[in-house]
């Protein structure tokens, strides 16, 4: 196994302890939720780096990989609607996307194409990685500026929060379902003639 699929690999390990640091309540568990986080990002853009740039693409991390980002970003909002905020229905859009997108992905290997990436698609997933990270970072910036133990279980957030997870959820499920429909225009050709 290469260093980029060591990578992947790595980042769903991440997840059982990105879970673990959010919902076991302790002092600072936001701080060490958001690190958490942050480290897992950062392999995601670590691996592909790697990859292309050594020319080590292998076929475990064009599966994989796409599956450790989606599984890491689950956990991220499965994390956030457990606070109570209500996004479950941008997080059913995102998830919706998700399914529709492997689809498309799996019709195209049998037929031996592949669907390159598209600009939504990176955006998707850079406005993903940006508001669950932010929630994440004002969450950890309010433990440890009031020095509380924010519960995992759901609190009484101030309007900013309220705010800012509304709006940052709803522009990213709209951009993440675009994405998808691209994806779909994309592949299909595939679908059609089945």
């Amino acid at each position: 196994m290469n260093l980029p699929n060591k990578i992947t690999v790595f980042r769903f390990v991440c997840i059982p302890f990105l879970l673990a640091a959010a919902l076991i309540e302790f002092k600072y568990h936001w701080t060490v939720t958001f690190i958490i986080y942050l480290v897992g990002c950062i392999s995601d853009k670590l691996d592909g780096h790697i990859a292309r740039k050594y020319n080590l693409i292998t076929d475990f991390g064009k599966l994989f990989d796409p599956l450790a980002d989606k599984a890491f970003m689950l956990a991220s909002f499965l994390i956030l609607i457990n606070l109570g905020w209500h996004t479950e229905l941008v997080i059913m859009l995102m998830m919706l996307r998700e399914f529709l997108v492997a689809g498309v992905r799996m019709a195209a290997s049998v037929e031996g194409e592949t669907i390159p990436a598209n600009i939504f698609g990176k955006l998707k997933t850079l406005l993903q990685m940006l508001t669950a990270g932010v929630a994440f970072l004002i969450l950890a910036y309010m433990e440890r500026k009031y020095e509380v133990v924010i519960t995992a279980k759901g609190f009484n957030p101030p309007e900013f929060l309220e705010i800012y997870s509304t709006v940052a959820f709803w522009i990213t499920g709209v951009v993440t379902f675009i994405s998808g429909l691209k994806y779909l225009k994309d592949g299909w050709h595939l679908i059609k003639t089945k």
